[in-house]
């Protein structure tokens, strides 16, 4: 059960970091758009240059804030989560002291810490 706290608590430490940091670039991609409409109007030779380079770093941003939109990464992130229950489900139990176990068939080849269904 502390794994699946543990993987939860991840997720959503990860979730929450996502969305801060897709706040951020929403702030940045806000500051590029008005830098845009400053210089696009703005005179001089290179002005418009410099109004399009704005815009078009305006747009990338965008492109990744929709990227880390939650609804598109939701799926992926119950993947992983699904995957890592699975790894937890099918992990090696804990390593055993190789004198436990039965004292019957001492010689039999057996995995440490794994009792034989087979050697009574």
């Amino acid at each position: 059960m502390a794994n699946t706290d543990d993987t939860s608590k991840t997720q959503s430490q990860l979730e929450q970091a996502i969305e801060t940091e897709r706040a951020r670039l929403l702030q940045v991609h806000s500051v590029l758009h008005c830098l845009y409409e400053v210089l696009l109007y703005a005179e001089g030779e290179e002005t418009t240059t410099y109004a399009e380079a704005a815009h078009l770093a305006a747009m990338l941003i965008d492109d990744v804030v929709g990227q880390l939109d939650p609804v598109r990464l939701r799926p992926m992130i119950a993947a992983i989560q699904r995957s890592s229950r699975l790894e937890g489900r099918y992990a090696p139990p804990e390593p055993q002291s190789l004198t436990s176990g039965s004292k019957d068939n001492d010689n039999a080849v057996k995995e440490p810490g794994l009792p034989s269904p087979y050697y009574h």
